[in-house]
């Protein structure tokens, strides 16, 4: 009932302030960040999470090599900071939460899109929870000594994490750790968690590189994974989806977090720099932990997943790859679970502040009973990840895959043919070419490159049961 209610209101306020001034600041847009830095940061944990750390390496391991790496890094350029940009200037445009902003921009029929940002963010944290309560499950065990050596000590060592009483207590504690940091606020929570957690993220990043690079077998796998080349995979559709598939949802959008933490900034501060930093950023994190698993990963770690698709592969293949080191493995396996655990968390928040944002906004509520409701909710829609690791994989793929590329194809369509006159003005310090340059990738470009890759998606999740009944 408290679901049901909540919803109706929010439909019925949301109708109400339809015709709102867009310049008036949102209830949850009162506090701004206390620095262009801080906002940087904060919009850089949002977008590096557990996919920019794993997700990227499976990718590239499983298949394309050098034809992967350079189509990802072609949609990170080509769609990635443009929708970037639209989401950033949609959110500091309007000042307020997403789901009104697409309002505030292009009238109530937009508010379908405006509804998909804070359902699909309290969705996919929902599961995504479930995964950072393995990471931390996985840290604490590796601390106390339990590695696993050979495969099948691999596949037990998932087998616990995702199993048992103690998957649901770390469920509830990331969620309980998610809340208590957006309950604080976007200076005190949002802000600080991003000052230290960012930077000790890249030290140890950093350090990482370079260890995994000295190691004597680096050259080889580095060759053997990475400089794979095919002409086929150039026109691989498979290929094709996953490169930019992984530029779209490594840089978080989609789901209306970057909506939320620009409606946070004042009208001063230089979004395309900021945009570029938090590419910049995101894609080298990437590429980092490309450099660091690789070595680590044997061809036949790669794809052994333990039934959880790429997710599996975080708590298997490179658990063997840093088992295989000797002394040194756990204290470097500890390591790399402690970053994941680091850039899970930045990542919660962020999924999780867009529904808190919309509440206040709506209704008015104070951050901290908004927080700590919502979180409630989101708890109860993440169950049946927490049962079951198919239901997992199937949300990942829906609201992590189809939902998000949807929401970043209406994004698409709003700012460049709805709302350019917004968008013109709020980038107006960009040079004339360049704004010419981002309405038609606006216009033409990123709907028609999202809109194949939707239907790939589509047709990837379909296909199986199709032929299953057949």
């Amino acid at each position: 009932m408290y679901i049901v209610t909540l919803l109706e209101e929010l439909g019925m306020a949301g109708l109400e302030n339809a015709n709102a001034t867009p310049s008036a600041p949102s209830a949850s847009a009162r506090q701004g960040w206390s620095s262009s830095l801080g906002f940087v940061l904060a919009a850089a944990g949002s977008a590096i999470g557990l996919g920019n750390l794993w997700g990227l390496t499976y990718r590239v391991a499983l298949g394309g090599g050098t034809a992967f790496l350079v189509l990802y890094l072609v949609a990170v350029v080509v769609l990635g900071f443009p929708l970037l940009l639209a989401e950033l200037a949609l959110g500091r445009h309007t000042r307020r939460s997403p789901m009104l902003a697409t309002v505030a921009v292009g009238g109530p029929a937009w508010q379908p899109l405006g509804w998909l940002f804070p359902l699909s963010s309290a969705l996919i944290l929902g599961y995504y929870a479930v995964i950072t309560g393995w990471v931390g499950r996985a840290l604490l065990a590796v601390l106390q000594g339990h590695v696993p050596t050979d495969q099948a000590s691999a596949d037990a060592f998932f087998l616990t994490l995702s199993g048992g009483w103690a998957e649901a207590v770390a469920y509830g504690l990331v969620l309980v750790l998610t809340a208590a940091v957006v309950a604080t606020g976007v200076q005190q929570g949002i802000e600080r968690l991003s000052r230290w957690s960012m930077p000790t993220l890249l030290v140890l990043l950093i350090g990482l590189v370079l260890w995994s690079a000295s190691l004597a077998e680096a050259p080889a796998r580095y060759e053997e994974v990475l400089l794979q080349w095919r002409w086929s995979d150039w026109l691989d559709p498979r290929i094709l989806r996953q490169a930019f598939s992984q530029a779209f949802f490594s840089l978080g959008l989609g789901s209306g977090a970057m909506v939320a933490y620009a409606s946070h900034l004042e009208s001063r501060d230089p979004l395309p720099r900021q945009a570029a930093i938090i590419t910049a950023l995101d894609t080298a994190v990437g590429l980092l932990a490309v450099f660091i698993v690789v070595p680590l990963m044997s061809a036949g770690a790669v794809g052994h997943h333990g039934g959880a698709g790429a997710v599996g592969t975080l708590f298997v293949a490179i658990p063997l790859g840093f088992a295989s080191l000797g002394s040194a493995g756990p204290l470097l396996m500890a390591a790399f679970f402690f970053l994941a655990s680091i850039a899970a968390v930045t990542s919660a928040v962020s999924l999780l502040e867009v529904p808190v944002a919309v509440v206040m906004d709506r209704l008015g509520w104070g951050r901290a009973v908004t927080t700590w409701s919502t979180v409630a909710v989101v708890a109860l829609l993440g169950l049946p990840a927490l049962l079951s690791t198919d239901l997992l994989m199937a949300s990942h793929d829906l609201f992590g895959g189809v939902v998000l590329i949807g929401s970043g194809l209406l994004l698409s369509l709003l700012m460049g043919w709805v709302a350019p006159q917004q968008l013109s003005e709020d980038l107006c310090q960009l040079p004339s070419p360049l704004l010419r340059v981002l309405l038609l990738t606006l216009r033409w470009l990123a709907p028609l490159l999202l809109g194949g890759v939707l239907a790939l998606s589509c047709v990837e999740i379909v296909q199986p049961k199709i032929s299953f009944w057949l």
